[in-house]
């Protein structure tokens, strides 16, 4: 038990000192650890402040690559492995016009054009399939507002372990870059078709001398049997000695190249001629891009046929200056600047100067007066306008002696069009400007003498008409008296005689009248068929027991109304006529109207007046238009005359460009038939001047001044109203009128001219400016011995109405009267049996006192305005909306009678205004536009209240 006792003490003891041993070495180990782990978390954080701060770096870095990404010109996105869009950079954004949300998990397709969808889709498909790692696609796209663009894109798919994780993609807007590269190819393509159909043949070669382009023109010069697209990129440095044997010149050819060639210098219109004949033009053109030689282009025209122009044109040049020169025309060049550029030969003599004393000098300068610059001035400006123009001018010839010369001038033009100065062709005219000059003279010379022939016709009008009208008067007045058979015979015979006597100095008269050109057309409206059965019917009551009868035909295609001088028809036909009847005892006397050719503006009337007659020898026939001449001496023993009438009827239609002819056989009668080319009018016609039909009553007038100082015409005039039941006052010259006319008032007023004391001219002026005189309104007609136009025109200016010339017979008097016929006041309150009155909304006093009850005429007259007056209304507005004043002014003149005449009487003074504005040569005033406008309107209306009252007044005519 020690034993064990004493090993358990050892294994004790072992146990203890190992358990020392083990707490000692646990006691240096924890130490170890101690200080390990002191280091070990000395180590973690130093660690973890370097991995917080490269954490910070990352983070950094990171927002550098965001913002780079961001601000990126390029278009950078990224897509999942489905194409569904998660990030897109800025300029992506704004390109697009969408906000990140919008486009956030978008498929990228939804952005592109839908012609290019199913293409990209297809594209991007194959890269995922055989795992393309990048890729580079330009293709169409849109915005979010519809705008296309086009985008050039690069994407980059990203794999890991065969695994797609995401799409990054970089596109650019490569909008403008597309449409600069196609409006390069469209420009190419533009001048590629250009110099393929270029006049000319072309050949563009690069620096190396290959060809580029070549058209079909430039293998038909040189016969080259290949398209022209087959002969890009061939070598052209021996096509010189390959076409030389087409050119006369070889050689020259051939080294004209080599030398252009070296030189690289434009050259322009260098001439080959070919062994064909033909001519040829050519152009060098090189082509440099900054300073670098790029190759050069060549152009060949054939101008065979322009060589040969311009040899014919020298040719005619030298045959038609050698002609111009010959006919003793003048040539002279200048440039745009007025200086001479030639002088041709004629030209020099006539100025007296030597071509180099001409060549190179100012032409107005040296050659033209200070006072006709103006002159040329005007013509260098048409010449400037490509005009040429005819002018004449005095010049000066060398010595400072003037001439003067009729210049032709016109611009000369250069083949691109351009002016390069002006020809003028010359002729003296000095002997002509002489003539003219003393053809002036002796053209006043003869005025003079033919206003003292005017003066001494009046003169002998007066003092012979005088006395004429009063034998004529009191001897018609001595057959309304008692006469036994004696007393009548001397009567017959002072009428016979006196009748001749007054056809002997009519006949002077109005030839003078008519030889010294004092005769004016006065053309208005005219009822042409009137006026023939007006004349027809006095012929029917002059002739009285004469076994004749009187025929009138007119055409139905002669239109009612003409415009012509009513006054020369009738004197035509009066002088017609008469001489008919003078000539025919027995039978009949015709007068036909026909029309015979129509155009666009003028109607042909032919009027033939016809009898039984005489006849007329053929040989004398041409003798009959002679002044004084008759077809022979028994006929003017027989039957008087002087043989004037037809003279003048010959003159008188010659003043409407008409000629007479004759068809007779002797004891068979005669035919004179003439043609009168007059316009169709739509006017009322003139009534005063209708040849007067018997029968019409005076008995309306109260009372007649009589303004006469001629004793026997005072005898005259008192005895025929007398006759007719009319009170009469005379007055013995104009200052006697003037007092009468202020204490009484008159029906008309008969007037005398030429009087002692104060003329019929001076009288009227003043009971014309007199208001309070009682007749500043009535009618007064001039009696005067003088049948010049410029009497009438005179009476008619100073305020009279009419113009009657003495001698005239009570038949005439009685006829101009009626025309100033007084309108009575009814003494019974009986309306007429068909009871018409005039419509309310129309002028009725006006058309009561017109019309009176003539209805028939007023619905001729409705009729008329109702069927052309519509149309004219139109013109009338076509016209001012054109702004066309002249054409405005004359329709407004022509139309406003015809307002008048259905009783619009203030559209009729609304057209008086315009005309009065326009030939005042003012402008239309706002308000005077603004009637008009107004007028238009109104017009609609009127209308149809005048078309109401022509058919009321058709039935009332009809009644």
């Amino acid at each position: 038990p020690e034993e064990q006792i004493g090993i358990l003490q050892r294994k004790l003891e072992r146990e203890k000192n190992a358990r020392k041993e083990a707490e000692r070495l646990l006691e240096e180990k924890s130490f170890h650890l101690y200080e390990t782990n002191q280091k070990l978390n000395q180590a973690y954080n130093k660690l973890e402040e370097k991995s917080k701060y490269k954490e910070e770096q990352l983070l950094k870095t990171e927002e550098r690559f965001r913002s780079i990404i961001d601000n990126a010109v390029e278009i950078i996105y990224r897509t999942d492995e489905k194409g569904l869009i998660k990030y897109v950079n800025k300029a992506g954004l704004e390109l697009f016009g969408y906000k990140k949300e919008e486009a956030r998990n978008r498929h990228f397709t939804y952005f592109v054009h839908p012609e290019c969808k199913e293409e990209i889709a297809g594209f991007y498909q194959e890269q995922f399939d055989n795992k393309i790692t990048s890729t580079y696609k330009e293709f169409k796209a849109v915005t979010k507002f519809g705008k296309v663009i086009w985008m050039g894109q690069n994407v980059q798919f990203i794999w890991e372990d065969d695994q797609l994780l995401e799409i990054v993609s970089i596109a650019r807007d490569l909008s403008e870059r597309i449409t600069v590269q196609r409006e390069l190819e469209n420009t190419t393509l533009r001048l590629t078709n250009l110099i393929q159909n270029i006049h000319g043949a072309i050949l563009v070669e690069n620096e190396d001398r290959k060809i580029i382009l070549a058209n079909q023109q430039f293998c038909d010069l040189f016969g080259i049997p290949v398209e022209p697209y087959m002969l890009r990129g061939m070598d052209c440095a021996n096509s010189a000695e390959e076409s030389k044997h087409l050119f006369k010149n070889e050689q020259g050819f051939v080294s004209g190249i080599e030398q252009i060639l070296l030189q690289r210098e434009p050259v322009i219109g260098d001439q080959l001629v070919m062994k064909s004949g033909r001519v040829v033009e050519r152009d060098y053109i090189p082509i440099f891009s900054n300073h670098d030689y790029k190759g050069h282009l060549w152009q060949y025209r054939d101008i065979t046929e322009r060589k040969q122009s311009e040899h014919l044109q020298r040719i005619n040049e030298e045959k038609y200056r050698s002609i111009i020169e010959n006919m003793e025309l003048g040539l002279l060049e200048v440039d745009n600047h007025g200086k001479i550029i030639r002088a041709y030969d004629r030209f020099c003599q006539m100025v007296g100067y030597m071509p180099e004393e001409l060549i190179g000098k100012d032409a107005n300068k040296i050659l033209l007066p200070p006072e006709y610059e103006p002159i040329m001035q005007q013509q260098v400006e048409d010449r400037a306008r490509g005009q040429g123009g005819v002018y004449e001018v005095e010049m000066f010839k060398k010595g400072g002696e003037r001439m003067w010369a009729l210049i032709s001038g016109a611009p000369v033009m250069d083949s691109l069009g351009n002016q390069t100065g002006t020809i003028g062709i010359h002729y003296d005219i000095t002997k002509r400007k002489k003539l003219e000059k003393d053809l002036m003279a002796a053209t006043e010379e003869a005025k003079k003498a033919r206003d003292a022939e005017k003066q001494f016709l009046a003169n002998m009008s007066h003092e012979i008409r005088n006395p004429i009208n009063a034998i004529v008067g009191v001897t018609n007045l001595l057959y309304d008296t008692p006469l036994n058979d004696q007393q009548l015979d001397f009567v017959k015979t002072v009428k016979y005689s006196s009748d001749i006597l007054l056809q002997l100095i009519s006949g002077i008269l109005d030839l003078a009248k008519v030889e010294s050109g004092t005769v004016e057309l006065e053309e208005k409206s005219v009822d042409i068929r009137s006026l023939a059965k007006a004349i027809i019917k006095t012929y029917e009551f002059k002739t009285g027991d004469k076994s004749l009868k009187y025929k009138l035909e007119i055409d139905p295609a002669v239109p009612a109304f003409v415009i012509a001088d009513s006054s020369i028809i009738n004197q035509i036909l009066l002088n017609l006529l008469g001489n008919a009847s003078k000539f025919t005892e027995e039978g009949e006397i015709g007068l036909t109207i026909e029309n015979v050719a129509r155009n666009q503006e003028f109607h042909t009337l032919r009027f033939t007046v016809s009898d039984t007659g005489l006849g007329i020898d053929p040989e004398k026939i041409n003798l009959i238009f002679d002044s004084f001449k008759q077809a022979s001496t028994d006929i003017k023993l027989k039957y008087g005359g002087t043989g004037l009438g037809l003279t003048i009827v010959k003159r008188l239609i010659g003043y409407y460009d008409g000629q007479i002819s004759v068809h007779s056989e002797p004891g068979k009668g005669s035919s004179f038939i003439f043609d009168l080319q007059l316009k169709e009018s739509n006017e009322l016609f003139e009534s005063i001047n209708e040849p007067y039909e018997p029968g019409i009553s005076t008995s309306d007038f109260n009372e007649v001044l009589i303004v006469e100082d001629n004793i026997v015409n005072q005898k005259y005039l008192a005895a025929l109203l007398t006759k007719w039941g009319i009170r009469y006052q005379i007055a013995p010259n104009g200052l006697e009128a003037i007092k009468l006319s202020a204490q009484t008032k008159f029906d008309v007023i008969l007037m005398d001219i030429r009087m002692p004391v104060l003329d019929g001219y001076e009288a009227t002026i003043r009971i014309r400016s007199d208001e309070m005189n009682p007749n500043v309104n009535t009618p007064i007609v001039a009696l005067t011995a003088s049948a010049l136009v410029d009497e009438r025109d005179k009476a008619l200016a100073i305020g009279m109405n009419y113009h009657m010339t003495k001698p005239f017979t009570d038949v005439q008097l009685q006829k101009v009267m009626q025309n100033f016929k007084p309108i009575q006041e009814s003494t019974s309150p009986t309306p007429p049996m068909h009871q018409f009155t005039f419509s309310p909304e129309l002028d009725i006093q006006y058309l009561e006192e017109f019309y009176g009850e003539d209805y028939e005429r007023a619905a001729l007259m409705f009729s008329i305005f109702t069927k052309n007056v519509p149309s004219e209304v139109e013109q009338l507005k076509n016209l001012l909306k054109d702004q066309s004043w002249e054409e405005l002014g004359k329709l407004a003149h022509k139309i406003k009678p015809n307002f008048m005449m259905v009783g619009l009487s203030d559209f009729s003074q609304l057209m008086n205004d315009v005309e009065k504005c326009i030939k005042n040569e003012a402008v239309l005033c706002d308000n005077l536009i603004g009637s008009l406008q107004g007028f238009f309107s109104d017009f609609t209306s009127a209308i149809k209240v005048v078309e109401k009252e022509n058919d009321r007044l058709q039935d009332a005519a009809m009644a």
